[in-house]
């Protein structure tokens, strides 16, 4: 049985805060303690993976305690937390301190975010930063693509003639390009949207999610994706059409490994709190994946040049996130991946 993160939650805190962690869907032990210092013997004894603690004004005492501790577990990953008004001013500070910084109260999905690359010592920037580079890329291209879509429709529409054919097969060419296009526009403002949470709820089961994306790949040519069938239904309150994007990206990743000649297995469990979507890879084209970077967009077409797996991940986590669920990725002792996407109820 997997063992439960242990988080350690120290300083002035939010008092929300130690509750929503205990939230979390893959329910890490949660302790708290009021500093440092005074609590050393119990935080020694509980030995936490993760620190998310806060400072008051100049608690030079406490910072001190933090690097030694530090030095004494290597291991341990922080997470500096402050509220958003101080979020400026706190950045020097957790970049010293080699730590994490997260606001809260936060959006959807920050905090488990913030945890998770910490854990992965992650020097990336905020998914924030991506999503806002999404949502520009679609408002730049959206209107110019409007524009020369329309103006290929009416050239079209005066190539009437039989010997006008060769001409309306090329613009029809054009055009089933631009719909291409088209399509990856409305995946990245799909994405944008996902970041602020589901736009409404509604009861989702995720197996048949995961069945219907099984069967929209029925033309596809093997090697796919082994694929557990989910015996009993995995309902959760959630915006449906995310969850479907999200879960689409997840088996056509899946399936994207296996054709890599990765072995490629999806699975849904349930959780005491929830459900987790897992995918464990394996396989020596995986052996260069720096896993910080792992749900970057585009990281994976990077990692594994000549295959393009463009925002499936990056749209999958962020979709998790949003519906405050965790999404994470350990390489396991035998060296081989693996991705988990997990929702509570």
């Amino acid at each position: 049985m997997e063992r439960a993160v242990r988080i350690a939650v120290v300083g002035p805190v939010d008092d929300r805060l130690a509750g929503d962690l205990r939230g979390l869907p893959l329910h890490p032990e949660v302790r708290v303690a009021a500093s440092l210092c005074g609590d050393s013997e119990a935080l020694s004894r509980f030995q936490p993976d993760v620190l998310v603690i806060a400072f008051e004004p100049g608690a030079a005492e406490e910072i001190g305690a933090l690097r030694l501790l530090r030095n004494l577990w290597p291991a341990l990953a922080v997470v500096l937390v402050c509220r958003a008004e101080d979020e400026l001013a706190n950045t020097t500070l957790a970049a010293r301190l080699h730590a994490r910084l997260a606001t809260y109260p936060s959006s959807p999905g920050e905090l488990a975010a913030a945890i998770e690359q910490a854990r992965q010592y992650s020097d990336r920037p905020h998914a924030s930063v991506f999503v806002d580079l999404a949502r520009g890329i679609a408002d730049e291209i959206n209107n110019p693509l409007m524009f020369v879509s329309g103006h290929l429709q009416l050239l079209r529409a005066t190539f009437e003639t039989a010997s006008d054919r060769d001409r309306r097969d090329q613009i029809a060419a054009a055009q089933h390009g631009l719909l291409t296009i088209a399509s990856s526009v409305d995946r990245l403002r799909q994405l944008s949207q996902a970041a602020s949470g589901p736009r409404r709820r509604e009861a989702t089961d995720l197996g048949a999610l995961v069945t219907a994306a099984v069967a929209a790949r029925e033309n596809k040519e093997p090697p796919l994706a082994t694929i557990a069938p989910a015996p009993e239904s995995h309902v959760v309150q959630g915006d449906p059409e995310q969850l479907q994007a999200a879960v689409a990206a997840v088996v056509q990743f899946a399936d994207d490994l296996a054709r890599l000649g990765a072995e490629s297995q999806l699975l849904l469990e349930m959780l005491p709190g929830g459900h987790r979507l897992r995918l464990v890879a394996a396989g020596p084209s995986l052996a260069i994946w720096q896993l910080p970077h792992t749900f970057e967009p585009y990281y994976p077409t990077r990692a594994l040049r000549g295959h393009g797996y463009g925002l499936g991940l990056f749209l999958a986590q962020t979709v998790v996130l949003g519906h405050r669920g965790q999404a994470t990725v350990r390489r396991q002792h035998d060296g081989s991946l693996q991705f988990d996407f997990a929702l509570p109820n």
